[in-house]
């Protein structure tokens, strides 16, 4: 059975995408700032835009660093360095472990805030 996302199609996405890595965890961290200080100017009589606004440079930072989290757990696998079949085996159970939550977790912060927004 032929998988479509597998921890090696990971690893060539990863490392197609290496040089971003440190600009998307620039992104997120000025983003959590950003929202940190929109957060302190937020006030009961606060324009819905702003609020929104907020809540997106939330998301868009909350995705910047799941993405650059990815690009570093799948810039190399360790079953491609492992010396025995059993270390291989215990690395390739790993690497799909991770494969498998980073499918999840990838889409999750903008399928959330899509539903917040229709909701």
């Amino acid at each position: 059975m032929k998988y479509l996302l597998t921890p090696h199609m990971f690893n060539q996405i990863s490392n197609r995408c290496w040089h971003m890595r440190w600009k998307l965890l620039q992104s997120s961290f000025l983003g959590f700032v950003l929202f940190t200080l929109l957060q302190s100017q937020i006030n009961f009589s606060t324009p819905n835009v702003l609020v929104w606004v907020a809540l997106f440079i939330l998301f868009f930072s909350l995705q910047a660093l799941i993405i650059a989290s990815f690009i570093f757990f799948f810039k190399s696998l360790p079953s491609q360095k492992a010396k025995t079949q059993q270390w291989y085996k215990f690395y390739r159970t790993i690497e799909w472990c991770e494969a498998i939550i980073f499918t999840f977790l990838i889409p999750f912060p903008t399928i959330i805030y899509i539903y917040m927004i229709f909701i």
